[in-house]
């Protein structure tokens, strides 16, 4: 253990105060460090052997100490802790069982877990920056100093949570998909605390919480304002047509062939060509651009319903061929910059809005994200009658509700109204009639016939 951590180890039992005065005490001597930490090391001991009945032995075949620690995470329950010497197991259990700057596990409270449960998170889920940014955020805004915040673990009640919901849902007006994304920085640490022990059981109960009732209640956004009308793609294929002609940016061609894929826009920029099957004419999606700008190998949420091979129809071919023939860089990836480099997100995401710019939408408050390409595919295969399970596959979502958000009507208005009219059941009535009499007309004679 180096100087540095061994201040950090004194100062977290309050035997050492300002950095530079320990520093010049351990150096003249005038501070025993072996013999400080030798103390800490028997507190340690003393604390861990008052929560931790597991045996701790000695492996004759290797010398190494061993013990065992609860762990719902594994099948057996338990996770084996294996060092070289007695001291460093009694360290690790004292981590394990006791939080940084806490000694009593009854005192423990959410705002001295929160950090550590997030750093832990993080690590298992392999989170972006920025989901930890906002699960930061979510608990600096709607929990920190609150009451649940403040008062020991093993003091939260049931009631006590469903009072700090009913507050942050008064005070906020939260529809339900935005207050489940905020509570994890509660139910998080608190699952977290109940794994390690530091409470018996964890007081988030569903059943019990009453606040449902509360939630502001969702207002779905119009058509116009989710996707893409036919007209409209009809005018942005021109247009990217037109931008493709006049500097070769690929982003055109990019933007084009996701009318047909649907991808993600970290997907769409991270395909390589590798990924596409010209035998098979389908294409591999298995990476993606994070929020970071690198690409790495696994695609959103990381689940199996993200790795998918999507069928290419002869449009998207032709597309994908025109890239590679007119490409001048020799690169692995699909979609590129004049230098070579691989074209990032923002570069399809700035050309989707200067082309918006250039037909005159942002003065009809008319612009859409690259998102909207995503809801356009899927509101178009609903509408051709595509079953909804094909829809989340070809989507690459977990859940099918996730689906049916990005379902929207793909037509106009106006022509709503005409189906309407067209199909309106009174005006349509006479004409099914007519064809039912003339049914039971058929059916009146093959009965007389197969009396004969």
């Amino acid at each position: 253990m180096n100087l540095d951590q061994s201040y950090k180890e004194c100062a977290r039992f309050g035997l050492a105060g300002e950095k530079e005065d320990w520093l010049f005490s351990v150096r003249r001597g005038i501070i025993n460090l072996d013999a400080m930490l030798q103390h800490i090391l028997m507190t340690k001991e003393e604390k861990v052997l008052e929560v931790h009945k597991r045996k701790i032995t000695k492996l004759e075949s290797s010398g190494r100490w061993q013990t065992v620690v609860k762990d719902a995470s594994t099948k057996s329950g338990w996770r084996e802790i294996k060092l070289s010497s007695y001291e460093k197991v009694i360290n690790k259990l004292y981590d394990f069982y006791f939080p940084e700057n806490f000694d009593n596990i009854d005192d423990l409270r959410l705002y001295d877990i929160f950090e550590e449960w997030l750093e832990y998170k993080c690590r298992k889920r392999r989170n972006s920056p920025e989901t930890k940014k906002q699960n930061q955020a979510s608990y600096n805004k709607y929990v920190k100093g609150s009451k649940i915040d403040r008062m020991p673990l093993k003091s939260i009640k049931t009631i006590d949570i469903e009072e700090w919901a009913i507050d942050i849902l008064s005070r906020y007006g939260m529809q339900s998909k935005t207050f489940n994304t905020h509570k994890i920085a509660v139910t998080g640490p608190l699952r977290y605390a109940k794994r390690k022990g530091w409470i018996s059981e964890n007081p988030w109960n569903k059943e019990e919480l009453e606040y449902n009732h509360l939630f502001r209640s969702q207002r779905i956004k119009p058509s116009a304002k989710m996707i893409f009308y036919p007209d409209e793609i009809d005018e942005l294929y021109i247009e990217f047509q037109r931008g493709y002609d006049y500097n070769g940016n690929v982003a055109n061609l990019g933007l084009i062939i996701n009318f047909e894929l649907g991808l993600r826009v970290g997907e769409l920029c991270s395909l390589k060509w590798k990924d596409i099957n010209w035998k098979n004419e389908t294409i591999f999606i298995q990476r993606m651009e994070d929020s970071s700008g690198n690409v790495v190998e696994y695609v959103k949420s990381d689940s199996s319903a993200g790795y998918r091979e999507l069928a290419l129809s002869d449009e998207a071919l032709e597309l994908f061929q025109r890239i590679r023939r007119d490409g001048k860089v020799l690169s692995e990836f699909v979609f590129t910059n004049a230098d070579g480099s691989r074209a990032n997100k923002m570069v399809f995401v700035h050309r989707l809005e200067k082309a918006e710019n250039t037909l005159g939408w942002k003065e009809k408050n008319n612009m859409k994200r690259s998102h909207c390409i995503r809801r356009t595919v899927a509101s178009r295969m609903d509408a051709a009658g595509w079953n909804l399970e094909e829809i989340r596959k070809w989507l690459g979502h977990t859940r099918a509700s996730t689906t049916l958000t990005y379902i929207f009507n793909p037509f106009r208005e106006s022509e709503t109204r005409k189906k309407v009219k067209k199909l309106s059941i009174l005006h349509t009535n006479k004409m099914c009639l007519q064809v039912s009499m003339q049914n039971g007309d058929i059916l009146e004679q093959e009965k007389k016939l197969e009396a004969l």
